[in-house]
């Protein structure tokens, strides 16, 4: 039969019975081979596929859809379970930080609406290696893997990714280079600079971790480059008196924050750290006031703080559309084409910000 061919004898759609009875299978072979899935051999995967291929088979989206949902309503099979693997120094030491367990917690919500259910496994357990895990994985029929942020930034992990869908969030996982979901890092800042800008801020300081700025991508630092080059560009006083300066520090040098401030004469700071306000009131800066703060890992419960909401459980939800969507298209395996899905944050007003009447409009670009 010519590799044209999209109908069936019949002149109707090509079901999965006739690639079944074409290539000498049953029609369950022909559905999981179809779904690239592992406990089918590479081989007959093949086969079945070059045979769905000749005949013209396209799967009807609604009966796929209905047939996911279906095997979403059993949270009990493995098929219907997302790994969420961790490397942390300890297992659950991630739980303590409050973008991963919000993040965490928006992807469980998220999977058991669909049916699926989020399970975590650690790279730590004792003789744990990603080969291993790969093949625990595989053999209980796990396919969707989400790879939650690692310590070590850029360093890559050796799992068996052709047998699994996967997405990450963040940027700490870039060899290979999978699906993500992250916060919109870039538009945050901007978002920063302009709100401290209308409200006349003039001397604003970005401080954060060297691997925090490495861990998102460099991109707060990246906004920052392009508002100081606006404000070159500007004509006007206002333009030319609204300075940015930046303090990357890292676990020895987080002691000089208090000189860099004073140095460079700060109004406000910049951080997704708590512990950068720590180190400045403890050298005797009195903050608010002296000098004010805007935190852009903002969260629930932070009242006093004015900041940026990066929404941790949208984005962690985010990530799991990818992982499901690629499982119900049959994609394993490290993407062709890795997708990035940007959450747009959402500034939250503060008394760390003691000015509260805008003086102007901002010089950085909003989106």
């Amino acid at each position: 039969m010519s590799t044209s061919t999209k109908h069936s004898m019949d002149g109707g759609r090509v079901t999965m019975k006739e690639v079944a009875e074409a290539a000498g299978v049953s029609a369950s072979t022909v559905c999981r081979a179809l779904n690239s899935n592992p406990q089918i051999p590479e081989a007959t995967r093949q086969r079945i596929q070059a045979v769905a291929d000749q005949l013209g088979y396209r799967p009807d989206p609604l009966l796929s859809a209905f047939a996911a949902r279906r095997r979403g309503s059993s949270t009990g099979s493995s098929v219907t379970t997302i790994a969420y693997i961790t490397n942390f120094k300890s297992r659950d030491i991630w739980l303590k930080n409050p973008f991963y367990l919000r993040c965490y917690e928006g992807a469980k919500r998220r999977l058991e609406g669909q049916g699926y259910k989020l399970e975590h496994f650690w790279l730590g357990e004792p003789n744990m290696t990603p080969g291993r895990l790969s093949r625990i994985l595989y053999a209980r029929g796990i396919l969707g893997l989400f790879l939650a942020p690692t310590p070590n930034v850029h360093k890559p992990l050796d799992l068996d990714w052709d047998k699994f869908s996967c997405a990450t969030v963040g940027y700490s996982h870039m060899s290979p280079i999978l699906h993500r979901s992250t916060p919109h890092h870039f538009h945050a800042m901007q978002e920063a600079l302009k709100r401290l800008y209308s409200l006349g801020y003039k001397r604003v300081g970005l401080c954060v971790f060297t691997d925090t700025s490495r861990r998102v991508d460099e991109l707060w630092l990246s906004a920052v480059l392009l508002a100081q080059y606006d404000r070159l560009k500007g004509i006007g006083k206002k333009d030319r008196e609204f300075n940015i300066s930046t303090f990357l520090f890292n676990d020895t040098t987080l002691k000089d924050t208090p000189a860099w401030c004073r140095k460079e004469k700060l109004d406000v700071v910049i951080s997704d750290n708590l512990e950068v306000m720590e180190e400045l009131t403890g050298a005797g800066i009195h903050m608010p006031g002296e000098v004010d703060f805007v935190s852009l890992g903002w969260f629930d419960g932070q009242s006093d703080i004015a900041g940026v909401d990066q929404r941790p459980s949208d984005i962690g939800a985010a990530a799991t559309d990818l992982i499901v969507g690629a499982l119900q298209r049959g994609e394993r395996g490290v993407p062709a084409v890795p997708l990035t899905t940007m959450v747009e944050g959402v500034w939250v007003d503060g008394p760390s910000l003691t000015r509260t009447m805008p003086v102007a409009s901002s010089p950085v670009n909003s989106h």
